[in-house]
C-alpha cells in the first residue's frame, strides 16, 4: 500500500512537471487589446478629417488659425466630443517652428510625443 501511494505521488509530480514545463501560455488579452486598438485606429481618420475640415472653415472665415480646438465648437463642429480621439484623449493643435499647423492624436497609450501618436499636417 505504501508503494502504491508513492507511485501515484511520483506520477502526479511527473505530470505536473510536464504540464508546467511547456513554458508560459500565450495571454489572449494583449492580442485582444491590439485588435481593439486597430479597430479604434480605423475610426481615427474620419475624426481627423472632420476636425481638419472644421479648421479649414474657421481659418477661411476668420483669416487665422484658432488658438484652441474649442474655438471650433459650436459653429464649425456641433459638439466638443468630436475633439476626442477613439481612446478618449482630446486632440491637440500644434504649430512647429515654421508655423506649420498639425492636428495630433495621442494614440493608444494616451500619451503625447510617443511613437504611437498620429499627426495630420494642415
Amino acid at each position: 500500500m505504501k508503494f502504491g501511494l508513492l507511485i501515484i505521488l511520483i506520477a502526479l509530480l511527473v505530470v505536473m512537471v510536464l504540464y508546467l514545463g511547456k513554458g508560459p501560455k500565450a495571454n489572449p488579452v494583449p492580442q485582444a487589446i491590439t485588435s481593439l486598438d486597430k479597430a479604434k485606429g480605423a475610426t481615427l481618420e474620419p475624426i481627423m478629417q472632420q476636425v481638419a475640415a472644421a479648421l479649414d472653415a474657421y481659418t477661411t472665415e476668420n483669416g487665422s488659425d484658432p488658438e484652441d480646438l474649442e474655438n471650433l465648437v459650436p459653429r464649425y463642429l456641433p459638439r466638443t466630443d468630436l475633439l476626442i480621439d477613439p481612446w478618449g484623449t482630446r486632440l491637440r493643435l500644434k504649430k512647429d517652428d515654421q508655423q506649420n499647423l498639425f492636428l495630433i492624436c495621442a494614440g493608444p497609450d494616451r500619451l503625447f510625443a510617443t511613437g504611437d501618436d498620429s499627426r495630420r499636417s494642415l
